[in-house]
């Protein structure tokens, strides 16, 4: 597949991880980036991600790429696999940059993107001055290091190695629509205990009146959380373009006993 145009480094670099901010491991990389690059930007999309929640990851940061400026390298860090065999990935889509484990993440955030994949030639380390990595902790001597070398230009997407399929462990599934029945199902629970489903907006044109079957309750989709009452149920669209569920200063999933894999459907609530 080909790219919308070329890479053009901007010198940011945006990290994502579920590397939490108790320990010092997302410091330790930003100090590995700065040595290289000083004049970098950093960005934390995120350092939540559940551990090893590879495919939450990709999601994350498939919706999250295209609000950072143009030339920016996407650096992902979600790798239960970290010191085996399983190669380092990086893509090209449209005029951005993404390095990550070659463990479905990259494959996850890009699937409905134009891309091209490629897997990190084992020689390169040594190349750009890198001594072995450790076995625990490939973001600091791996990671960071490609990173900084492509936001500065001295490291360019087809230097990093020959051309790859990328792997597709365990994508994330998608809704399906039959007839008058969308099913679908949670793909997580954020912070809020907001529950984010598969289901997309897009799919809801089939119905004059849909409503969201989510455990016992029947939830028409409204405008905006406080479209409820007080520690109401609610179901919206989201900032995504997904059906989201909420409790208007609650949380969804405790009330409604759902977390990620829970089946949600979506029903035409026309009356006959």
């Amino acid at each position: 597949m080909v790219t919308g145009g070329p890479f053009r480094p901007g010198g940011v670099i945006s990290l994502t991880t579920d590397f939490g901010l108790e320990e010092p491991y997302v410091g330790v990389m930003k100090g590995c980036i700065l040595s290289r690059l000083p004049g970098a930007t950093l960005v934390d999309l995120t350092h939540g991600i559940p551990a090893h929640a590879v495919p939450v990851a990709g999601f994350w940061l498939g919706r999250a790429w295209r609000y950072l400026p143009r030339g920016t390298v996407h650096l992902a860090v979600v790798d239960p696999g970290v010191g085996t065999s399983r190669p380092i990935l990086a893509a090209e889509a449209e005029d951005s940059v993404f390095l990550a484990p070659d463990n479905g993440l990259l494959t996850e955030a890009l699937r409905h993107e134009s891309a091209t994949f490629r897997h990190m030639d084992p020689g390169l380390p040594e190349r750009i001055g890198l001594g072995p990595p450790s076995a625990t902790f490939h973001g600091r001597d791996l990671f960071a290091p490609l990173a900084a070398e492509l936001a500065a230009g001295r490291l360019l997407p087809a230097d990093i190695g020959p051309a790859a399929e990328p792997a597709d462990p365990a994508p994330l599934p998608e809704a399906e629509a039959e007839d008058d029945v969308i099913a679908g199902h949670v793909i997580l629970a954020d912070r809020f205990g907001n529950l984010v489903t598969n289901i997309g907006a897009g799919l809801l044109s089939r119905m004059r009146q849909p409503v969201v079957e989510a455990g016992t309750r029947h939830l028409q989709i409204e405008a905006a959380y406080g479209a409820a009452g007080a520690n109401a149920a609610v179901a919206v669209i989201n900032a995504w373009g997904l059906v989201e569920l909420a409790v208007n200063g609650g949380r969804a999933d405790r009330m409604l006993a759902m977390s990620p894999g829970s089946r949600v459907r979506v029903v035409d609530g026309t009356p006959a």
